[in-house]
């Protein structure tokens, strides 16, 4: 069986897409935090209530398809080049961290919100004196930090490419013979 291999034009086309949706999804996290740290500055609750709105904005729309965009055309970046998906390890970094940081916002980040939200709703200003409120709202900085972090690693892994790759066991090899 023949693998598939793209040409190397939409190979451009798929690795600027993957690129600008990369930096997008890092722009977007870089300003969900920045806009975390201006919350404790509200001085009413229309204002919490208006920079919550625009971390929701973000989080729908700036997180999520850049997110889904990178993990895809990653994935046919790895299939469709001599990369592959499992053959080096700095592909598999990459994935699974990329995994890692979209099941983040999906099982943890996204209920966060809806707290923070519903609490301003509520109690107004006086949400930011909540321990929930105040919870919710430093799980939120931290998993930014972390995803920060975690999407630094995928880019100096990207350029580095540590690790070389994926030994197969010689064992399964010597069955296959």
């Amino acid at each position: 069986m023949t693998k598939k291999k793209i040409n190397l034009t939409k190979k451009n086309i798929l690795v600027s897409i993957h690129v600008i949706a990369f930096c997008a999804w890092f722009g977007a996290t870089l300003s969900l935090i920045l806009l975390s740290f201006y919350l404790k500055n509200a001085e009413n609750g229309n204002q919490l209530i208006y920079t919550l709105s625009s971390m929701h904005i973000i989080d729908e729309t700036l997180l999520k398809f850049p997110a889904l965009a990178t993990l895809i055309t990653g994935i046919l970046l790895s299939i469709w080049t001599q990369w592959g998906l499992v053959k080096y390890y700095w592909v598999v970094i990459k994935l699974v961290l990329t995994i890692l940081i979209i099941l983040l916002g999906i099982f943890f980040i996204n209920d966060w919100f809806a707290l923070l939200i519903k609490y301003a709703n509520q109690l107004g200003i006086d949400a930011l004196s909540s321990n929930e409120f105040k919870t919710s709202w430093l799980s939120i900085i931290v998993t930014g930090i972390f995803n920060l972090i975690c999407m630094t690693v995928m880019t100096i892994v990207t350029y580095f490419k540590p690790f070389g790759k994926i030994k197969k066991n010689k064992k399964l090899e010597m069955n296959k013979s």
